[in-house]
C-alpha cells in the first residue's frame, strides 16, 4: 500500500469509519500530498539537495497517484518540500476520495459509508479488513521501537509522529519512543547532511523526507 493508504487505514475507527481522535488531519489533501512525495523519496525517485527538488528516477510508476505526483515534480518549478506539498495538492484533485476508493477496491474498507451529517459532510468508511489495519499498526510499532529501520519505516514513523498517530495508536511508552526517535533522526540529518559533498540519491531522499515532515505543520495551517 501507499504510505497515505497505510495512514488512512490506521486512522479510522473500525466500526464507524470515522477518524480517531484528531486524526482527521490524515485525510486532508496537503497531508496526503506530503505522503505521495514521501513515497517518491522512499523509492529514491526524488530528493532534495541544495539545488532544489530533483528527479533521480523518471521510470513509470506502479500507481497512478505516484505517477501524477512525479509529473508535478517533473515541471521543474519546485524549490523545496513545502512548495512541493502545495503544488501536488493543487494539481491532483480528490486525493482523499482517491486514496479511500483504492482501499475500498482492495476490500480493506466497506464501500459507500454513511455521511457524517445526514445528507452533507464527508462519507465514513468502516474498516472491512481489521487484519490489514492491525498489520499497518504493527509496522508503525516496529518503526517506532527501532525493530525496522528501512526507508519506508522511517517515512511512516516521521509522518505518523507529525500527524499525532503514534500517540493515538501506540502505548504511551511506544509513542514516547517514537517521538524521541523522530526528533533524533531529524536532528542528525540536519547536522550531517550540510557537510555532505556527494549528494547521492539516498542522501537526497532522506533530506526530502525530513524536509516534508518539517514543512507539514506550516502548510497544514
Amino acid at each position: 500500500m501507499l504510505l497515505g493508504e497505510d495512514l488512512l487505514l490506521m486512522s479510522l475507527d473500525v466500526s464507524s469509519g470515522r477518524p480517531l481522535g484528531k486524526l482527521a488531519c490524515v485525510q486532508r489533501p496537503r497531508f496526503l500530498s506530503a505522503c505521495l512525495l514521501a513515497e517518491l523519496a522512499v523509492q529514491k525517485q526524488i530528493g532534495w539537495t541544495p539545488d532544489g527538488v530533483s528527479i533521480f528516477d523518471d521510470l513509470p510508476s506502479f500507481h497512478s497517484l505516484i505517477g501524477a505526483a512525479l509529473a508535478v515534480v517533473r515541471t521543474g518549478t519546485i524549490a523545496n518540500p513545502s512548495a512541493g506539498i502545495r503544488a501536488v495538492a493543487k494539481a491532483i484533485r480528490g486525493l482523499r476520495a482517491r486514496h479511500l476508493d483504492s482501499l475500498v477496491d482492495r476490500g480493506l474498507l466497506h464501500e459507500g459509508g454513511h455521511r457524517q451529517y445526514r445528507l452533507f459532510g464527508p462519507r465514513s468508511y468502516p474498516v472491512r479488513s481489521t487484519r490489514a489495519r492491525n498489520e499497518a499498526i504493527e509496522h508503525l510499532r516496529e518503526a517506532a521501537t527501532g525493530s525496522s529501520s528501512s526507508m519506508r519505516s522511517l517515512a511512516i514513523l516521521l509522518l505518523a509522529n507529525t500527524a499525532g498517530a503514534t500517540t493515538q495508536l501506540l502505548s504511551e511508552s511506544e509513542a514516547n519512543e517514537a517521538g524521541s526517535r523522530a526528533t533524533t533522526l531529524i536532528r542528525e540529518v540536519k547536522e550531517e547532511l550540510p557537510q555532505t559533498l556527494d549528494w547521492s540519491p539516498t542522501h537526497s531522499a532522506i533530506s526530502m523526507l525530513v524536509g516534508i515532515v518539517e514543512a507539514l505543520p506550516r502548510v497544514m495551517r
